[in-house]
C-alpha cells in the first residue's frame, strides 16, 4: 500500500512516499509557498501516482492545511488523515495532561525514535521553534521543552533593541576568533551558542536523571548548523517526523 506523508512545519514542508516496507522514497522539502497552494502542489506532486492513503502532520494554520487537503482530494481522490497526538500508541505513552495538545510533529518524532531504538531517547527538533522531548526505555514520554529557534532569537534582538541592526556578512570579520568583531557576527554567534548550550545542558541533565546512556536524535532545518558544535554524539535524522508518519501509516 502506497502512502503519501506530509510534514507541514511553521516554515517548511517535507514529504515522502512510502510503501508496505516502510522505506521513504521521493523525499522532498520546500519553504512555504509564496503563491497559491494549488500551484505549489502541482509543481511538486502532480507526477506522483495517487497513493492509497495520505497522512499529514501540520503545525501551520488550519486554512493552509485545508487548501492542501482540497488539492489532494481533487487530484488523488483521497481524504488525508490529520495526525492528532493520542494518549498512547506505537509503543509510546504520551506524557501530556491533554494528549492532543502535544504537537503532532513531536509525537511523530517520538514514534520514530521508539521504532529506531529501545534505549531512552532525547529528541531535538531545530525548527522555527526548538523542541526537546524525552522518551524512557519503556516508551513512556517524560515531557519536553520548547525554546525559540535561531531565526526567532535573531529577529527578537533586531525588533526589541534600538541599536542592534546586523548588516553585512556575519563571518567577514571573525577570523580565527570564537568571538565576533561586528554586530552581525555577534548576533549570529551568540544565538548559536545559546542554542547549543541549551541542548547540551538538557541532554546532560536527562542522562544524569535517568542514570543511563541516552540515544540523542537531532532533526529540523537548523540541525546542520548546530550539529558540529554539540558536545555529545547525536544521530542526525532529517526525516525523523516523516519516519514516524510512516510507522503510523502502517497501522497500529
Amino acid at each position: 500500500m502506497a502512502h503519501f506523508l506530509l510534514d507541514i512545519g511553521n516554515s517548511r514542508l517535507k514529504w515522502a512516499m512510502t510503501s508496505g516496507n516502510g522505506k521513504l522514497a521521493s523525499v522532498g522539502c520546500a519553504n512555504h509557498p509564496s503563491r497559491g497552494v494549488d500551484q505549489f502542489a502541482s509543481q511538486h506532486w502532480a507526477t506522483f501516482e495517487p497513493p492509497e492513503s495520505v497522512m499529514i502532520s501540520c503545525v501551520a494554520s488550519l486554512k493552509f492545511v485545508e487548501q492542501i487537503t482540497n488539492w489532494i482530494e481533487s487530484n488523488w481522490g483521497v481524504t488525508p488523515q490529520l495526525v492528532v497526538s493520542p494518549s498512547q500508541g506505537w509503543g509510546v505513552t504520551n506524557a501530556y495532561v491533554d494528549p492532543s495538545k502535544l504537537g503532532c510533529d513531536r509525537w511523530a518524532a517520538l514514534v520514530a525514535g521508539r521504532a529506531r531504538t529501545s534505549r531512552p531517547c532525547f529528541i531535538v527538533d531545530c525548527g522555527t521553534a526548538v523542541t526537546v522531548d524525552v522518551l524512557a526505555a519503556d516508551g513512556v514520554h517524560q515531557g519536553g521543552l520548547i525554546v525559540p529557534g535561531l531565526a526567532l532569537m535573531r529577529e527578537s534582538l533586531v525588533k526589541r533593541t534600538a541599536r542592534i541592526r546586523p548588516q553585512g556578512n556575519p563571518n567577514a570579520n571573525r577570523g580565527t576568533s570564537l568571538f565576533a568583531r561586528d554586530t552581525a557576527g555577534a548576533v549570529e554567534g551568540g544565538t548559536l551558542y545559546a542554542l547549543v548550550s541549551f541542548i547540551d545542558r538538557a541532554a546532560q541533565d536527562v542522562e544524569t536523571e535517568m542514570g543511563e546512556k541516552i540515544h540523542r536524535f537531532l532533526t529540523g532545518g537548523d540541525a546542520p548548523a548546530v550539529l558540529p558544535l554539540l558536545a555529545g554524539p547525536y544521530d542526525h535524522v532529517p526525516e525523523l517526523v516523516l519516519e514516524g508518519l510512516a510507522v503510523m501509516a502502517g497501522g497500529p
